[in-house]
């Protein structure tokens, strides 16, 4: 008979995780075990999260748990910088850009030189 792989790995991760008892739950690879009530399991999930959902809050007022809100931080980059900066990028491309096109019409004019030079010098040989 084969062995079901989903089976064995399920089974793998009881004997992981320490739940082969109930009742139990792991959380954040926890192991509770024991007289476990749903509002035990709430308030685990609740304290692991870093902004809490309405639910938390409401369950913080019901159980008279202090919770008190972190400050929420002004954003890091401020709109006058995230422009700025856009700014600065699409002006380094233009002068990119630029400078290819030079490039570019110093190497063709190079090119187009030594091509009439070569004609020129065939000219000359047949017309000898």
């Amino acid at each position: 008979m084969a062995e079901n792989s989903i089976m064995r790995a399920n089974a793998d991760q009881w004997i992981e995780y320490g739940t082969l008892f109930w009742p139990s739950v792991t959380i954040n690879k926890a192991t509770f075990r024991g007289d476990i009530m749903p509002e035990n399991v709430l308030e685990d999930v609740c304290a692991n999260l870093k902004v809490k959902p309405q639910v938390c809050i409401d369950f913080y007022k019901e159980e008279n748990i202090t919770y008190i809100a972190p400050e929420m931080d002004e954003p890091s980059i401020s709109v006058e910088l995230l422009v700025g900066v856009v700014v600065l990028l699409v002006l380094v491309n233009v002068a990119l850009i630029v400078a290819y096109r030079r490039c570019v019409k110093r190497e063709m004019e190079q090119e187009m030189g030594f091509k009439v030079s070569s004609a020129v010098s065939q000219y000359i040989s047949l017309a000898q």
